[in-house]
Parts: structure tokens; C-alpha cells; sequence
């Protein structure tokens, strides 16, 4: 009887994407660069490349209940804030078939990457699990329905309050020939 229970309490984990404590990568650290056999709504994406954007990391698969159950909340992030700077890439290591035919029903609009490791980099132990990753580094992770929404609009409005980078100032000009005057007008085209 333990052992059934020990079996259930295992699958229990396992189909509910409990996330361990401690997972290698977590607020702070350097984002690990992502990748992926096939991508689905892009032709590649690489973290480098979008330094500028608030990009979400979602780690899923199409046989898990809670992610599935995250998927309509994805897109409805993804619509607010994809004109605000957000970038969301979802992967997942189910083969490119899987993920498109899932994808047909499920309308995933954003990109997403299949064949994926990544999650081992991330140390993802248990999905769905999300990562924002702003300018290289990790500023949250977690469950995506458990906090991703509140957290993403304050980065959103931060960064929309946040001033404009200063222009570099304008060095003068100096010219050393003393054959050029500045009383003349300059000739005009014909």
C-alpha cells in the first residue's frame, strides 16, 4: 500500500509541475542562451539577439494538464503586453509533429521551440515553469499562473516611466583653414 502511494504522490508531482526549491537558474543569474531543433511562428530566436525586450521563458508539454491549463492565460499576456517590449518563447522537448499538431487546437500565436533542452539548463525540475529574463538575467521564475501576470506589468511600467537615455551632446565643428569665412552664404545650386 505505501508503495501506491509513494507511486501517486510521485505522479501527483510529476503531472502538476511542482517546482523544486533551488533550481539552478534562478533571480539573478545570467539567463542561459535557449535553443531549440524547430521553431514554430519564427525562423530561430536567441536571448542575445532581444537584450532590448522583456522576454518570457516557458518551459511546457502538450501532455501536461497545468500547462495546457496555462496556455489561455500565455496568450492573453502575450496579447497585452507583445507591443509593450515582451517577447514570449514557450519550449518544449516533444518533436515538432507533437507540438504543431497540439498547436492547431491551441493557437499559440508567440514562438515556440521544440526538440528543446533547454529546460536542463535552467534546471527546470517540474512544468510549467517560467522565467522573465530582462537585458541577459533572470528577474523572476515561477509557476506562469502564479505571479508572471503581476510581475510582468511592473516591469512593463517601469520601463515606460523610466526617462529617455540623454542624447550625446553635439561637438562644434572647428575648421583650421583660413580661407573659409563664415560671413559669405554658402553658393546655392542652380
Amino acid at each position: 500500500m505505501r508503495k501506491i502511494g509513494l507511486l501517486v504522490f510521485a505522479l501527483f508531482i510529476f503531472c502538476f509541475g511542482f517546482i523544486v526549491p533551488g533550481c539552478t537558474q534562478g533571480e539573478g543569474s545570467v539567463a542561459p542562451e535557449v535553443s531549440a531543433g524547430n521553431w514554430i511562428n519564427a525562423d530561430g530566436f536567441k536571448l542575445a539577439d532581444h537584450k532590448d525586450k522583456i522576454v518570457v521563458v516557458e518551459f511546457w508539454a502538450t501532455w501536461c494538464p497545468p500547462c495546457r491549463a496555462s496556455i489561455p492565460h500565455i496568450k492573453t499576456l502575450y496579447e497585452t503586453y507583445k507591443d509593450q517590449g515582451v517577447m514570449v518563447v514557450s519550449l518544449s522537448n516533444e518533436p515538432l509533429e507533437t507540438v504543431t499538431q497540439f498547436n492547431k487546437k491551441a493557437g499559440m500565436t508567440w514562438i515556440v521551440g521544440t526538440d528543446s533542452n533547454s529546460g536542463n539548463d535552467y534546471g527546470v525540475s517540474g512544468i510549467p515553469s517560467s522565467f522573465i529574463v530582462v537585458d541577459g538575467k533572470i528577474v523572476w521564475n515561477g509557476h506562469p499562473m502564479a505571479g508572471l501576470d503581476e510581475e510582468l506589468k511592473k516591469l512593463v511600467e517601469a520601463r515606460a516611466a523610466a526617462p529617455a537615455p540623454a542624447a550625446s551632446p553635439v561637438e562644434p565643428i572647428t575648421v583650421d583653414d583660413p580661407t573659409m569665412t563664415t560671413t559669405e552664404p554658402a553658393p546655392q545650386g542652380e
